[in-house]
């Protein structure tokens, strides 16, 4: 399944790295309910008010993967920006909502240059036993509505 994954972000062809952290225990429920509100708020910024309405293809896609579901929880995410985000304001945004949203938070992004390789580092939970392919995986596409 991993090896799937790891696929599926190499055709997503990603731009972008974003791991949001909550420095905090939390169910996975509550944390992927905080990560619908930051990515929604994400898209508003590129693509206005009206986003919800905008096409898919102009919004934010990607995959997360959930880590430390059970004390620390974050995930790791491969992203496809909208074309008017650049990584200086994606930063710039992404302090000042993921704080918002999780004010125990952190948070890192980067600009991928080898997606392969970074999806290694985002899944490499996925090999342990009591990973739950269900619960700790996160299409971007699933908060669409």
């Amino acid at each position: 399944m991993r090896w799937a994954y790891l696929g599926l972000v190499n055709d997503l062809r990603p731009d972008t790295f974003v791991t949001l952290t909550t420095n905090d225990a939390m169910s996975v429920g509550r944390f992927k309910r905080k990560i619908k509100d930051f990515f929604g708020r994400f898209d508003r910024i590129y693509l206005g008010p009206r986003w919800i309405k905008m096409p898919f293809k102009l919004r934010t896609d990607g995959i997360g993967f959930i880590e430390h579901k059970n004390s620390n929880i974050h995930a790791h995410f491969a992203l496809c920006t909208p074309p008017n985000a650049y990584l200086w304001n994606i930063k710039i945004h992404t302090e000042k909502y993921w704080g918002k949203i999780c004010p125990s938070g952190s948070h890192d992004v980067q600009m991928i240059s080898g997606a392969l390789g970074l999806t290694g580092y985002n899944t490499k939970e996925q090999i342990r036993d009591d990973y739950d392919w269900h619960d700790q995986v996160i299409l971007l596409r699933d908060f669409a509505s």
